[in-house]
């Protein structure tokens, strides 16, 4: 039987924000974190969850600055790698596919994100390459989204931090993954 095949959307806003809220808090980052401020957060072990064949891990996020500082925004996400063990005889290495929006301000979100998201998981969701959707964001906005690609039979696995997490995606999902034990030390 082959693996099922898996793509990953990332909410590197939702995640950073709540990231950088859970830092102010105390808690102590975890070896292996890449943090960039207001950016990126990520850790290796995210994609444990990735022993699926065909894995892509696409990371979306936005930058205050011009098309330069969009630019040195990608290529940092870009040198970041991930292992993947799609079958007992087969390794690889990925790198994160980065989705980076300009920001006027040092606002918290902007909606270029979660736009992105949600019309290429609907893409997803529609399509035959993939079995498996993983999305990393604890938005509640995203509720209507999950209730869609449900509806098509994907499977759909969501992770995120306990800080911000809208309480109803827990149960509304194939599979729920708290990320505070793969950031954070106990």
């Amino acid at each position: 039987m082959q693996p099922p095949r898996a793509i990953f959307f990332v909410d590197g806003e939702n995640l950073v924000f709540r990231y950088q809220e859970m830092l102010s808090a105390g808690r102590k980052p975890l070896p292996g974190v890449v943090h960039l401020p207001d950016v990126l957060v990520w850790h290796p072990s995210v994609t444990k969850y990735s022993a699926f064949g065909g894995t892509r891990v696409c990371y979306y996020t936005s930058v205050v600055g011009d098309d330069a500082a969009v630019a040195a925004t990608k290529a940092e996400i870009a040198k970041i790698q991930f292992q993947c063990r799609p079958h007992p005889q087969m390794d690889f290495t990925g790198q994160l596919v980065p989705c980076v929006f300009k920001k006027p301000a040092r606002s918290r979100k902007t909606r270029n994100v979660d736009i992105q998201i949600i019309i290429d998981v609907m893409r997803s969701a529609h399509a035959t390459t993939h079995d498996l959707i993983f999305v990393a964001s604890g938005d509640g906005d995203y509720l209507p989204l999950f209730n869609e690609v449900m509806h098509t039979g994907k499977q759909l696995y969501v992770a995120a931090f306990s800080s911000g997490l809208n309480p109803a995606i827990r149960y509304s999902v194939d599979e729920f993954i708290e990320l505070d034990r793969l950031f954070f030390q106990s």
